[in-house]
């Protein structure tokens, strides 16, 4: 804010010289309308320098604001990459166990993207988007998915995945 101030400042008196100088040039022909004229044209040219420095030194705070950013993400990237390559194996045998248990389970092909979809949290509006289908077809898969799995609801569903990852080890909670 003080560099505003201090152009702001800086761009008045230089317009304030000019005016001056044309005043101090012109002077006996130079009227008061001139020379009112000439302030109001000052005042919108330093008032347009003001804005255009003030505009420069947001994108400037945005620029670096945006660099953060993106190497926070390049950061969350890498350390979500370096966790799935530390656990590929783990994440492959649950994969692989998961669509077993919906081919036990007798799912059809577009019920168990579904469900899967659903374990991983999205909402059947989700779902019906990204499948281009409805929300009613989806729904009615879901209702099918519940059925020949003997669960009632998508919470079950994910239960029945989940539950046993995530245990606290021994010690940590009361919970087990």
């Amino acid at each position: 804010m003080k560099r505003i101030i201090v152009l702001s400042g800086l761009a008045v008196a230089l317009f304030l010289s000019l005016v001056a100088l044309e005043a101090f040039e012109n002077w006996p022909d130079f009227t008061i309308e001139e020379l009112l004229f000439d302030l109001f044209e000052i005042a919108l040219l330093a008032s347009a320098v003001v804005a255009t420095a003030y505009f420069s030194f947001e994108m400037q705070g945005m620029r670096h604001e945006h660099a953060t950013l993106l190497g926070d993400f390049a950061r969350a990237r890498a350390e979500g990459d370096r966790w799935r390559e530390t656990a590929r194996a783990h994440i492959d045998g649950l994969h692989n166990a998961i669509w077993e248990q919906f081919e036990r389970w007798r799912l059809t092909p577009s019920e168990a993207d579904i469900a899967l979809l659903m374990l991983k949290g999205l909402s059947h509006k989700e779902i019906a988007r990204l499948r281009n289908s409805s929300e009613a077809t989806v729904r009615q898969q879901a209702t099918a998915i519940y059925s020949k799995s003997g669960l009632a609801s998508r919470a079950e569903l994910s239960a029945f995945f989940f539950e046993d990852l995530f245990i606290a080890k021994r010690g940590d909670s009361q919970m087990s």
